[in-house]
């Protein structure tokens, strides 16, 4: 930890210890640079209670997050038997996981698998470690088709798939489960992102905040930066403790719009809101049949999830009560995210400003995974490993 002195002095700070912020100081201490993570908090959206085994910001992680999973740890397979699953497309149109209704979408299940396992993620794959080495417009350059699903918006994308069926029955509705976000304000990219939670296994997970701040050498100052201005060669940044902090390198890895509080980014896209509760209930009879719920984007509520213990899991769009849905209910603790995920428009801001300043976040991409690739691309960088061509002066 940083001593009392008002004034420090350090080669590399990072702002915002969420997984962009996480893994950009994870890469750097790793390589011996001097660098200093600063934030008011260590996980950010990643906020697992231990008490409750509870996650109340993301909920999992899937097979290949390869680089999220060197920092959470991964522990069961998070697995919804489908005759325990119910999805509500309206008030009055429900069904279960195993149903006529689904029966009848599983051929174009199947063809949204193909696509997804021989067309889509094996490109994404190499557009994500592209992403690792230069800034995202690049990439997608570099990646046509994957530039094209960030510029196409899903609905014209599951119409272009012809799978509008099992997307209206269950993908869409997962898809909202993850993000909070309607199917017509969510990009191809970011639905086929999220979407590959229904093709490759996905687990839960937890944090210990403390060990990771062991693995980084205490280097962790529990502050608020206010402040990032240029002085000389370098940056100086303001705290609320009245500290500041003179560096070479800073890396701005708060959510966006703290971003856009700190320094001038530009246009970034919109955030979506998402509420994490955790309940005591029972449910009423028309849900009771089954533990776990999705919900089409037609609702507020998202998704109902059982935990076999009499609690559950809820998640909605807007903060709300769920007298609708239980007998009788008791909240044992919650989360509301007003900026949860930032899904809804297509920018692609730049990460490298110039003169030691970054970017990084889920900016540009939905979820654990981009966030944390986006932390490595500004770690990249500064050890003269990212594209310099990106970089501007700021």
């Amino acid at each position: 930890m940083t001593g009392e002195a008002t004034a420090i002095t350090r080669e590399n700070v990072v702002i915002g210890a969420g997984m962009a912020g996480m893994a950009c100081s994870s890469k750097l201490y790793e390589h011996g640079c001097d660098v200093l993570l600063v934030s008011k908090d260590i996980g950010g959206r990643v906020l697992y209670d231990s008490k409750t085994k509870c996650n109340f910001g993301a909920v999992f992680v899937m097979e290949n997050y390869v680089r999220s999973r060197k920092i959470l740890s991964t522990t069961t397979p998070l697995e919804v038997a489908l005759g325990n699953l119910m999805l509500h497309t309206s008030a009055t149109k429900y069904f279960k996981g195993i149903s006529p209704t689904m029966i009848a979408s599983v051929p174009q299940l199947l063809k949204f698998k193909r696509f997804m396992e021989k067309d889509f993620m094996p490109e994404y794959e190499r557009y994500k470690n592209d992403c690792e080495v230069m800034e995202t417009s690049e990439a997608l350059s570099k990646h046509p088709s994957i530039g094209r699903y960030y510029g196409m918006s899903a609905q014209a994308c599951i119409k272009q798939l012809g799978v509008e069926k099992i997307c209206d029955n269950f993908i869409s509705k997962f898809a909202y489960s993850c993000t909070g976000s309607r199917i017509v304000d969510l990009n191809a990219l970011d639905f086929l992102n999220v979407a590959q939670g229904v093709v490759t296994p996905i687990y839960n997970f937890t944090f210990d905040p403390d060990a990771f701040v062991a693995s980084i050498g205490g280097n962790v100052l529990i502050d608020i930066a206010t402040s990032v201005n240029r002085e000389g060669d370098g940056w100086k940044v303001g705290l609320a403790s009245g500290k500041t902090v003179r560096c070479k390198n800073v890396v701005v890895a708060t959510e966006a719009r703290a971003a856009a509080s700190l320094i001038n980014v530009g246009s970034i896209r919109r955030p979506a809101s998402l509420g994490s509760y955790l309940v005591k209930g029972k449910l009423k009879p028309k849900y009771a049949s089954c533990e776990s719920h999705f919900f089409s984007d037609s609702f507020d509520i998202i998704a109902i999830g059982g935990r076999g213990d009499g609690t559950y899991s809820v998640f909605t769009n807007r903060e709300m009560g769920f007298d609708d849905y239980f007998e009788s209910w008791e909240l044992i603790e919650s989360r509301f995210w007003t900026d949860a995920l930032y899904t809804l428009g297509n920018i692609a801001l730049q990460q490298n400003r110039g003169n030691g300043l970054y970017v990084a976040g889920d900016h540009n991409g939905l979820g654990l995974e981009p966030a944390t690739i986006s932390g490595i691309y500004a770690a990249n960088c500064i050890l003269g490993n990212g594209n310099p061509r990106a970089a501007r002066q700021a």
